[in-house]
């Protein structure tokens, strides 16, 4: 009896342990499986225009530039990715927005995303001018061509430069809300100077306003009659040239720059995108990671962690004493033949 007893528990162990080594071995083979799961597809558009450059970010008692703290929140997102995610990437300048990686599969080519994202520049800019407005509705207007459940997450500090006029600011086309996402305001509400900068990214000046001034001599016009622009040669303005005028108020600090909450949130409404403030570098995966952004489809799961669980689970109960695992047993028995 008491042979038979030492056997059952003998037998009961080495199942465990058996079990464990048949998962564990499992685990070798790397299983994937098609399941469905929580995913997010992104577009992320990065503005690189140089008043991004402005460093006023603290990380670790050192400034940083809005650029620089922009992508380390990127990099820092794209590490929390669920695999099945994926992320294409995108440049904002002037009036355009840029797609230099098409939608990636974050898992299977993270370290190409998180090498483009790292080498992003404000040197890549191909022009100067900042129209925040045109670049923000081209985006969602390329995020809903590359894949209707795409979001868009448009990153930037708001400046528009030069200095925008309400009479020329574009109509938004699209149906509000039709494509999902955030913009994030980057940078701190006071403003500050626009840093010129070397080869190095070492600040090297600053811009002055008498500089940046014959911006005002651009903007984006509107037809006028020959009754308006004969009335505005009276009244000593510009017209079509200047449309804010003889030494504009509009363009008094134009050399500084200040995160503009007010303007972001007024297009986050127009065009139905949530607004945030970007205050931490894992503001941008907390907003990545909306539930309100996430997609179910089947995508290829790694099979892994949960046989990992059960090899681990079974490993656990072979060191549950003995007499624990034998009432457990008794009980099942008990119930199974009742």
């Amino acid at each position: 009896m008491i042979a038979k007893k030492t056997l059952g528990k003998l037998d009961v162990n080495g199942w465990l342990l058996f079990i464990a080594a048949i998962v564990l071995l499992g685990c070798l083979l790397k299983p994937h499986m098609q399941l469905p799961k929580p995913v997010y597809h992104w577009m992320i558009v990065l503005d690189i225009t140089q008043s991004m450059n402005v460093r006023d970010y603290k990380e670790d008692a050192n400034s940083m530039s809005r650029l620089a703290y922009a992508k380390q929140g990127i990099r820092t997102a794209l590490r929390r990715m669920p695999c099945g995610s994926k992320v294409a990437l995108a440049l904002f300048t002037e009036r355009n927005v840029t797609n230099i990686v098409r939608p990636l599969e974050v898992c299977s080519h993270f370290g190409a995303l998180d090498e483009t994202v790292a080498g992003l520049d404000w040197r890549m800019a191909w022009a100067a001018d900042s129209f925040i407005s045109h670049g923000i509705f081209d985006a969602i207007a390329q995020t809903k061509k590359i894949d209707p459940n795409m979001r868009v997450l448009f990153i930037t500090d708001g400046q528009q430069a030069p200095p925008g006029n309400p009479a020329y600011m574009p109509a938004f086309e699209g149906k509000p809300g039709e494509v999902k996402g955030a913009i994030l305001g980057a940078g701190n509400v006071e403003k500050s100077p626009i840093p010129k900068l070397d080869d190095q990214d070492n600040i090297t000046g600053y811009w002055e306003l008498e500089e940046v001034q014959r911006y005002a001599t651009f903007g984006m016009a509107r037809v006028q009659s020959a009754l308006e622009m004969e009335h505005q040669q009276i009244e000593n303005q510009h017209g079509r040239n200047a449309p804010h005028g003889s030494n504009p108020a509009a363009i008094a600090n134009a050399n500084l720059s200040g995160l503009d909450e007010v303007n972001l949130q007024t297009l986050a409404k127009t065009t139905g995108l949530e607004y945030q403030t970007l205050t931490t570098t894992h503001g941008i995966a907390d907003a990545m990671h909306a539930k309100s952004m996430l997609i179910w489809q089947k995508a290829d799961t790694d099979l892994r962690p949960v046989l990992g669980f059960f090899a681990v689970l079974m490993l656990t109960l072979y060191f549950v004493p003995n007499t624990y695992k034998q009432r457990f047993f008794q009980y099942f028995k008990f119930r199974r033949n009742k």
